[in-house]
């Protein structure tokens, strides 16, 4: 029988080290694992008289950059405190959470404690829904079904629930919530309905957008109902997505993690009646077909063999495919980078396409412009041309052509430039003189959490390494160093600053930043989109039942969250609190309706 985690490392995150025992820890060296956003961050701790005396980290795939402060000064703290209660690094903090994780797997280690999964029988003999997938929307699919009276089976396959929402914003969007009621805000599902359509470009699937818009609202009030803190109980524009008609978004306090933490306590509840089972460190690798209906799951144990959970029902709340290459090559980018973490795998597109699912909106992917494709061995955003409107800059393709107003170019079609450049790749050319005149045209990091480049420390040794950053003394040697065709660049260059000298840009109409290209050196950044979350994904009806290339019903198999597909919702807007409300709106619908398949048979 399947092993159930223990409590301890989440009790060692906020209890001293020397009070967490009933024995001193050992002294010796002691290895112990957590998990990062990358995968797994592992460490080696040296007890010396039952205190902690070193702390190394052995091994990890966390974004370079962004997470060396966490790297250097958690273990610092720990060391200096003897406790893992000790604050987190801004702009790193599940790194920070994986470090103390790790540290507390390899003190249990020291104190003669066993952090190996302990074997206990399920609660039932027989599961009626399985859930894949413990991040919001899992967490909601799990409880909701529980609470309907059905043996739940909730699959996790890193050793705390939470996904990407342990690091998410925390906005939630919908029509005629209580909040809007306080403020006196008038909307309907209507309204909302409407700013989707003027919004989403025609993408968006009119029925599961319309049973989304109808059902948010009564979503959202059971979050308030429970606790999530909403604030100061006011609503927003958002400041990043695209405006809605009324305001109607709800910012949840501390993130989407304290959404995490409010359904935690629910599930606790139901493990407690006997209703769930929570199964973490568990991966699904396979689904179990029997004449085309979905009838369980194959889970990988650590040791690596097999083990299969029946039910009548399983819903897929397994996240994005943001960092499966194959995936995004085979529907969007064949060069790229991504903000989202490693457990976004796309695991649950490989379950739905076994089951024979038809697939909606995969194209549609608004991808960030300007990552630099560092070489560094991992496939994750390291660095980003955070100023892709550099003064004086152009962009140009493979080709050496420009392909926009690189200055006043709005986000659209920005995002279409390198979408579609050949192999999307597009270059920003910059000489001598706008280097001299302006900051450093790179930063590196991740996400929200950029740094720039210090005096061109950076930019400077990607030059050296011949990768990314390229150099050259004549335009047609910077064109061959780049891999950009010489002819077709040096042309585009003459052509451009015979414009400048003119004043008019007969191509795109550019009026702002027109600078000469005037004597060499000269530089190339290569740049590719990058992407967080997906937006496409198995098409489903409106009961969250994923639908066959015939568009029939797959049975027993539903779906919520990041899976449903962002697009076929909301289209091609980029609507704040979107995202955060599918998992509560879909969680529920898939649970209510594998429920009802599962107990009806």
């Amino acid at each position: 029988m399947k092993k159930f985690i223990t409590l301890l490392l989440a009790i060692l995150l906020i209890v001293p080290v020397q009070s967490i025992f009933a024995t001193t820890p050992q002294d010796g060296i002691y290895q112990g694992k957590g998990s990062g956003i990358g995968g797994d961050v592992v460490v080696s701790v040296t007890v010396v008289n039952g205190q902690i005396d070193a702390i190394e980290i052995e091994s990890h795939n966390e974004t370079p950059g962004l997470s060396d402060p966490a790297f250097k000064e958690i273990p610092e703290r720990i060391i200096a405190k003897q406790s893992l209660e000790v604050d987190n690094i801004t702009g790193a903090t599940i790194t920070a959470d994986a470090i103390k994780e790790a540290v507390g797997n390899a003190l249990s280690m020291a104190a003669g404690i066993s952090l190996e999964e302990e074997e206990v029988t399920l609660p039932f003999e027989q599961a009626d829904v399985l859930v894949v997938g413990g991040g919001m929307a899992g967490l909601n699919a799990a409880y909701e079904a529980a609470r309907l009276g059905a043996n739940v089976i909730l699959f996790e396959q890193n050793p705390r629930v939470g996904g990407s929402a342990l690091y998410a914003g925390g906005t939630l969007s919908g029509a005629g919530t209580k909040v809007q009621e306080e403020n006196d805000i008038i909307d309907t599902p209507d309204k909302f309905f409407a700013d989707i359509e003027r919004l989403g470009k025609g993408i968006f699937i009119p029925e599961l957008t319309r049973y989304h818009v109808e059902n948010a609202a009564e979503a959202i009030d059971w979050y308030d109902s429970i606790g999530v803190d909403f604030g100061d109980r006011q609503l927003h524009q958002p400041a990043v997505y695209e405006a809605f008609g009324t305001l109607r978004e709800i910012r949840v306090q501390g993130g989407a993690k304290t959404i995490v933490q409010k359904l935690e306590e629910l599930l606790q509840e139901k493990i407690a009646e006997g209703k769930l089972a929570l199964l973490l460190d568990t991966k699904v690798v396979d689904i179990v077909l029997e004449d085309e209906a979905v009838v369980g799951v194959v889970v990988e144990e650590k040791d690596g063999t097999l083990t299969t959970y029946y039910a009548k029902s399983t819903i897929l709340a397994t996240g994005g495919y943001g960092h499966n290459a194959e995936w995004v090559e085979r529907y969007n980018f064949k060069n790229s980078r991504t903000d989202a973490p490693a457990f976004a795998s796309g695991d649950g597109y490989d379950f739905a396409e076994k089951a024979g699912a038809q697939f909606s909106n995969m194209q549609y992917l608004p991808a960030y412009p300007g990552a630099v494709p560092v070489n560094d061995g991992t496939y994750a955003k390291t660095m980003v041309a955070n100023t892709t409107k550099y003064p004086g800059a152009i962009w140009v393709n493979l080709n050496g052509e420009r392909m926009i107003d690189e200055i006043d170019c709005s986000p659209d079609p920005k995002q279409t430039v390198w979408a579609t450049a050949p192999e999307n790749y597009v270059y920003i050319i910059i000489d001598e003189n706008m280097r001299k005149a302006n900051p450093p045209i790179l930063s590196y990091g991740a996400g929200f959490a950029m740094k720039p480049d210090t005096d061109w420390v950076r930019f400077n040794e990607e030059i050296l390494k011949g990768d990314v950053v390229f150099k050259g003394e004549t335009i047609e040697e910077l064109a061959a160093n780049a891999g950009i065709d010489q002819k077709g660049l040096a042309e585009t260059v003459k052509k451009y600053n015979s414009f400048v000298k003119d004043g008019k840009d007969l191509d795109f109409g550019r009026v702002n930043s027109l600078i000469e290209f005037g004597e060499g050196p000269f530089y190339a950044v290569k740049t590719v989109p990058y992407l967080m979350l997906t937006k496409g994904g198995p098409l489903m009806d409106t009961n969250a039942q994923i639908l066959n290339k015939a568009g029939q019903p797959i049975e027993g198999l539903y779906q919520c969250g990041e899976l449903v597909g962002g697009a076929n919702i909301g289209g091609a807007a980029s609507i704040g609190g979107l995202a955060n409300t599918i998992c509560v709106v879909w969680g529920k619908t898939a649970a209510r309706s594998a429920v009802e398949f599962s107990l009806a048979k």
